[in-house]
């Protein structure tokens, strides 16, 4: 029984140091950080000192159209919402926001969802609005989608 527990306690032992093997710069990596790191150095500060050259201008990117397409819009009277599922047809990107905005005469309601590149379209995540408050009669839905290269919008009329 004696030599039972030393040969288990060899086996895991042998088992844990081949985890060194797996890995075999344990501490050399850092673990990531929320900000920017601080050194403890006692040497002067890295800083990099302004000259006289020309400050370099910032490049902007013109801000493209996207073609936005709703796929399904569905007014619920039953349940009270309105749904909306839509994609940018001329860009696959993420980063990008869609929001539903649903008017009846002057008052309206949104909702900003994230948006996700698919195979060759942005596909935006399904939105719903309450309809609670807003006028019976003729509803609109807009989908705006906004990213940091491209903008755009379409529209559809749902009737309460």
């Amino acid at each position: 029984m004696k030599s039972l527990k030393i040969a288990a306690i060899l086996l895991a032992s042998t088992a844990l140091a081949g985890c060194s093997l797996l890995y075999p710069h344990w501490g050399a990596t850092t673990f990531p950080t929320d900000g920017p790191s601080s050194s403890s150095s006692s040497s002067a500060s890295a800083q990099p000192t302004p000259t006289g050259s020309a400050s370099p201008t910032a490049t902007v990117q013109p801000i493209q159209k996207a073609t936005v397409n709703i796929l399904q819009s569905n007014l619920d009277a039953t349940a009270g919402v309105v749904d909306v599922v839509a994609q940018v047809t001329n860009v696959a990107e993420n980063g990008g926001q869609c929001t539903l905005t649903v008017t009846s005469g002057s008052t309206s309601k949104t909702q900003t969802v994230r948006a996700e590149s698919n195979v060759d379209t942005t596909q935006c995540y399904p939105m719903e609005i309450q309809t609670a408050g807003l006028a019976s009669g003729t509803l609109l839905a807009t989908v705006t989608y906004r990213s940091a290269g491209y903008i755009g919008s379409a529209s559809v009329t749902l009737s309460k």
